[in-house]
């Protein structure tokens, strides 16, 4: 999953946030050196995001998914679907949360500038970029969409051509949402779980 759905997953747990952010950059094992700056509930966080990863990875539908998207998208389709996944979550934000998806990302934010002493140096550039161009808000709007996969696809040689995939959304948008309603009450019940296990 993708930075919107990471951050939900959290359920408003200020150190689950920052974790699920973390798990982008916290490598190996928790109890290695280099994560000593990191406390239990952070790293809690860290595992929650691995969590989240993994269960997507190998659900049913989430591979199903993956495989309905065009094979010329290659290696980086999980990329896509997760990035498609933001996006409905994004527009269909009050289904899913009490709270205005407008409050819920400043509130993401606010958290994360909080919290910056505690977050690793490579990982500040995308933290402020996701600041400054609200890319949480933006996911559900088209333009939002095709500005974040111009992006990537600029920013990385190794997705170039990842640009096209705003296009295959939008064509078969009603696709790709059926497969997004039908997962994501699944992640949300493994995470429930995961937090909080009998």
């Amino acid at each position: 999953m993708n930075y919107l759905a990471h951050f939900y997953l959290s359920f408003d747990q200020e150190p689950l946030i920052v974790g699920n952010l973390l798990g982008d950059f916290a490598r190996g094992r928790l109890n290695h050196p280099r994560n000593a700056r990191y406390n239990e509930a952070i790293k809690e966080g860290i595992l929650l995001h691995r969590q989240i990863d993994s269960f997507t990875d190998t659900h049913p539908i989430g591979q199903e998914c993956r495989q309905s998207l065009p094979a010329s998208f290659g290696k980086y389709r999980g990329i896509i679907m997760d990035m498609y996944f933001d996006y409905f979550l994004a527009k269909h934000f009050a289904d899913y949360h009490a709270q205005p998806l407008k409050e819920f990302t400043e509130h993401i934010y606010a958290v994360l500038l909080k919290n910056r002493s505690t977050l690793p140096e490579e990982s500040l550039s995308l933290v402020d970029s996701m600041r400054k161009y609200d890319w949480l808000y933006n996911y559900q709007f088209r333009e939002g969409m095709s500005r974040s996969f111009n992006g990537m696809s600029q920013r990385f040689s190794f997705l170039k051509g990842i640009e096209k995939a705003s296009e295959e959304l939008f064509l078969h948008e009603s696709v790709y949402e059926a497969y997004f309603r039908a997962f994501f009450p699944d992640l949300i019940s493994c995470c429930k779980d995961f937090l909080n296990p009998e």
